[in-house]
């Protein structure tokens, strides 16, 4: 008889389960609702996957994912369950064809979008099914302290309690404060649920926080640094996406982009392609990734300014899921700051509140949520330990040895100097330019136009030879921030000196500023190819199944992680396995894969004469 056990081995091809994985399990079973808040690659989908196959009816797995679904119910397939999803991106008669297998009793899992539920087709569908558990995923969106609210998700009590018999709800979710706790637990009306947040350290992850002007510079500079990795950078609007996209593809980088202002076969394209490898490094807005469970994703990098915390962790929780080293790098500037309190201002994602004092409430939490990430950017203590104190948990050390800010990656240096300097610029060149010209006449940068304008004879032209431009537009930005300077809007802003610029200097204030160290590299950048970890020998036959794997994921139709993910392919190239039983001690072939892959891989092992 299949136990929690037999089933983790036989389809998941693991034989221990993660932290918090078996009492979630254990719970379901017993038939009591579970909330549960799991950070992203912690393993949720486990706890409701395995219940779903021992349990004897149907598994609802209610997501707002579209991408999820594709590729969950993807990799179940492929481990030997069959499951199946419900959402706008089948045609008529897919869907037709689901429904049938479903009335049919084919699927243990179906996953359906929440705006499905409460139509007259799908409720008169799951009156007629045995739904022994209703799994909701990102269940935050059921809050409007969440940070992804969506009125949909406020039906799901409503449909279940509609159901002729009411199964198992469990909900999941990657990060939740107390009040969003709370709101999960009332509006799914979970009914005494067992509960549990399993630690949200995600130990393999580096977090890096850079201030800069130059972030399309940090990011190639990056990307020549880090070659054959996988990553999304992650941008605030469709320009921004675009303006990196075109940069990076221009710069010969295998690259695309996503964001909403493509057509539906343009980001289901570019997504494939990232997903499968083709074009392994993403630029993205901020919607991609949710619920894509790519676990080879090896950086993120986020070139704008997060809104909270919780959408900065969910984001950055997209890499490293195999459990393999990954860099989580957040690039801002002044200016970020003030466009997002700008956003929160005038308004846009609380269309649905009508009331005056609701929407005054819901931009009070969202400034509230804004300062965590202004003082995450600023800090210099340890960056790790910032985020699990925002979380309710207290960190084991003061010292991760693991961001920026605990690696010495950067220091903190006195730019009063430079702030001096900059006000004498602005005076000189008669409050007519803009950042840029101010830190080219700085460092003195002839090109052309200053010579022209008379300014390569100015006093002060090449003051700060010795400081680069990015450093000095950086002061610019934390000028312009701290009101020191007034920056014009318009195409082409200008800069001014604010009155309060004469008295912060006479008053002996001294200004200081986050700045990479010059005679180092940073560690997040050193980080060595999985293969210069292994023996030459090691080395080729792990580019062997990497081929193996890409050709099957091809033919397949399916990403190339759904057949191995690399953190198997690395045992596998370890342990050498030349026969069933050996390659079924590897950590993800369960019986499925075994049967499925099991001869070829023992056929690239033993070409290799092992």
């Amino acid at each position: 008889m299949a136990d929690k056990y037999s089933v983790l081995r036989n389809f998941y091809g693991y034989s221990s389960f993660r932290e918090g994985q078996e009492p979630i399990i254990d719970n379901i079973l017993a038939g009591r609702d579970v909330l549960a808040v799991m950070p992203t690659g912690a393993g949720k989908s486990i706890c409701y996957q395995i219940p779903a196959i021992l349990l004897p009816g149907i598994t609802l797995v209610i997501s707002p994912l579209i991408s999820l679904m594709k590729d969950q119910v993807g990799a179940l397939n492929q481990n030997g369950i069959r499951a199946a999803y419900l959402n706008s991106s089948l045609t008529a008669r897919q869907y037709g064809l689901a429904l049938a297998n479903i009335r049919q009793g084919v699927y243990k899992i179906i996953y359906v979008a929440p705006e499905r539920l409460m139509t007259d087709g799908f409720l008169e569908l799951a009156s007629n099914l045995n739904i022994s558990l209703v799994a909701v995923d990102e269940a935050h969106c059921v809050s409007q302290w969440g940070h992804d609210f969506r009125t949909s998700y406020t039906h799901i009590s409503t449909f279940v309690e509609g159901l002729a018999r009411r199964p198992v709800v469990a909900a999941f979710t990657a990060t939740a404060t107390e009040q969003v706790k709370n709101d999960v637990r009332s509006l799914l009306a979970l009914a005494r649920p067992y509960e549990i947040t399993t630690g949200f350290d995600r130990p393999n992850l580096y977090f890096g926080v850079v201030e800069t002007a130059s972030r399309l510079d940090y990011i190639q500079s990056y990307l020549k640094e880090n070659k054959n990795k996988s990553g999304i950078i992650y941008a605030m609007t469709r320009k921004n996406v675009e303006k990196i996209y075109s940069h990076l593809l221009n710069a010969g980088f295998p690259v695309t982009m996503y964001h909403a202002g493509l057509s539906d076969a343009e980001r289901a394209n570019n997504q494939d392609e990232f997903i499968r490898d083709a074009r392994p490094i993403i630029v993205a807005t901020n919607a991609f990734g949710m619920g894509i469970d790519k676990p080879d994703v090896e950086f993120i990098i986020h070139y704008n300014f997060p809104m909270s915390m919780e959408s900065y962790y969910q984001e950055a929780g997209r890499a490293g899921r195999d459990g393999s080293e990954a860099d989580c790098i957040l690039l801002y500037s002044a200016a970020d700051i003030h466009t997002a309190k700008f956003l929160i201002e005038n308004g846009g994602d609380e269309d649905e509140l009508s009331d005056v004092a609701e929407l005054e409430a819901a931009k009070r939490r969202r400034l509230e949520k804004l300062e965590h990430m202004i003082s995450y950017c600023k800090t210099t203590a340890c960056l790790r330990s910032c985020i699990l104190r925002y979380f309710g948990e207290n960190p084991k050390t003061e010292k991760c040895e693991k961001c920026s800010s605990c690696r010495g990656d950067y220091e903190v240096q006195d730019v009063t100097d430079i702030v001096r300097a900059v006000r004498m610029a602005v005076d000189v060149t008669g409050e007519r330019f803009g950042a840029v010209f101010i830190a080219d006449f700085l460092h003195g940068i002839d090109n052309g136009r200053m010579d022209a304008l008379g300014f390569t004879s100015e006093r002060g032209f090449g003051f700060l030879e010795h400081v680069s431009t990015s450093v000095i537009r950086d002061v610019i930005s934390r000028m312009v921030e701290a009101g020191l300077l007034v920056r014009s809007s318009g195409q082409y802003p200008v800069l001014a000196i604010s009155p309060a610029l004469d008295n912060y200097l006479a008053s002996g204030n001294r200004m200081t500023l986050k700045v990479k160290k010059s005679e180092k590299k940073s560690k997040s950048k050193t980080r060595a190819p999985e293969t210069l970890h292994m023996s030459p020998v090691d080395a080729e036959l792990y580019e062997r199944l990497r081929k193996f794997r890409r050709e099957t994921a091809e033919k397949r139709g399916v990403p190339a992680y759904v057949i191995f993910t690399d953190s198997t392919l690395r045992e596998i190239a370890a342990a050498r396995p030349t026969d069933m039983a050996s390659l079924m001690r590897v950590r993800g072939i369960g019986e499925e894969k075994a049967m499925r892959y099991g001869t070829a891989v023992i056929g690239i092992v033993r070409g290799m004469g092992f």
